[in-house]
């Protein structure tokens, strides 16, 4: 029923929905870095927690908030196309949990910037779009800007103590599975990406739990483990998810880069884990060579159409 609103309201602007609900659920999210950090769990009781919660309060949503048809969603859910974006939010849900714990909040968000850069690639393969020498410029272009902050990540100040190499390796695979998710919805609309994501992070949760020990799954104050698993990650992702549908999936991956900018600053103010000069710059590099990349590609799409 909201959609149907929503799709009257924004019937003659698609695009302006598509923008709305990136905005929405990135100015959601950003504060997610800070709360897994109050947390002070471990990254598999962490992971548990995150994963269950967030899994069951998108199937409610998806059930009971955007009323969809349950019997044809359901068909799709169990395609090898609903096995994809299992598989991808699966990764997404895993990678980022260890990744936060394992290194700095900047470097973690800085590797996800180049999702677009995956996104362009996944899209050359599945939507048939070709990549020019200025498209594979700025992958390079990216990985340099990335590798600034990772060969500089042990000078964050407040930052955990483990391996910059891992978590950059982390922060790329998260990158990865948001990029074919965002992809998959984007090039099957009827595909019910929301269960599928639903079941995704419910299996990293279990996964999570799995691993725990049974003293480390309750060390946590109730509020970051309720605000993180019922109201931040399934309301950002829901909007994020269903964005794809009215704009494109690079538009979504650009506007995802706002969570580079303000996470980190979150994480500033909450825990003091500042993040040094040379780590800003690299950022600022990786934010600047895809912001151009997407917006060059999305002028030469108008331009096509």
């Amino acid at each position: 029923m909201i959609m149907h609103l929503f799709d009257q309201y924004f019937k003659k602007y698609p695009k302006q929905l598509g923008i709305f609900l990136s905005i929405i659920g990135v100015l959601i999210l950003t504060p997610d870095t800070m709360v897994m950090r109050f947390s002070n769990l471990e990254q598999w009781p962490l992971m548990g927690w995150r994963g269950v919660l967030m899994g069951v309060t998108l199937l409610i949503i998806w059930r009971f908030i955007l009323n969809p048809c349950v019997e044809k969603e359901l068909r799709s859910l169990l395609s090898w196309k609903g096995f994809v974006v299992i598989f991808s939010f699966a990764i997404n849900s895993i990678f980022f949990t260890l990744g936060i714990l394992e290194t700095s909040v900047m470097l973690i968000l800085t590797a996800l910037a180049i999702m677009p850069v995956f996104a362009a690639v996944l899209s050359s393969f599945m939507l048939k779009e070709v990549q020019g020498w200025l498209g594979w410029l700025t992958i390079i272009a990216s990985m340099v800007g990335v590798s600034i902050v990772v060969s500089d990540g042990n000078n964050a100040i407040g930052q955990p103590t483990g391996s910059i190499i891992l978590g950059a390796i982390y922060g790329g695979m998260t990158a990865f599975g948001l990029a074919l998710t965002f992809t998959m919805a984007r090039k099957y609309p009827d595909l019910a990406v929301l269960p599928a994501g639903a079941v995704g992070a419910m299996i990293s949760g279990i996964i999570g739990f799995a691993l725990s020990s049974v003293d480390g799954v309750f060390n946590a104050p109730i509020w970051t483990i309720f605000s993180m698993g019922v109201i931040i990650l399934p309301l950002s992702f829901t909007c994020l998810i269903i964005a794809p549908r009215y704009t494109t999936s690079a538009i979504v991956s650009l506007i995802m880069l706002l969570e580079m900018v303000i996470g980190p600053f979150w994480v500033w103010i909450g825990i003091g884990e500042r993040p040094s000069i040379t780590m800003i710059c690299g950022s600022i590099i990786v934010f600047v060579v895809i912001a151009f990349h997407i917006f060059r590609t999305q002028f030469s799409y108008s331009e096509k159409t």
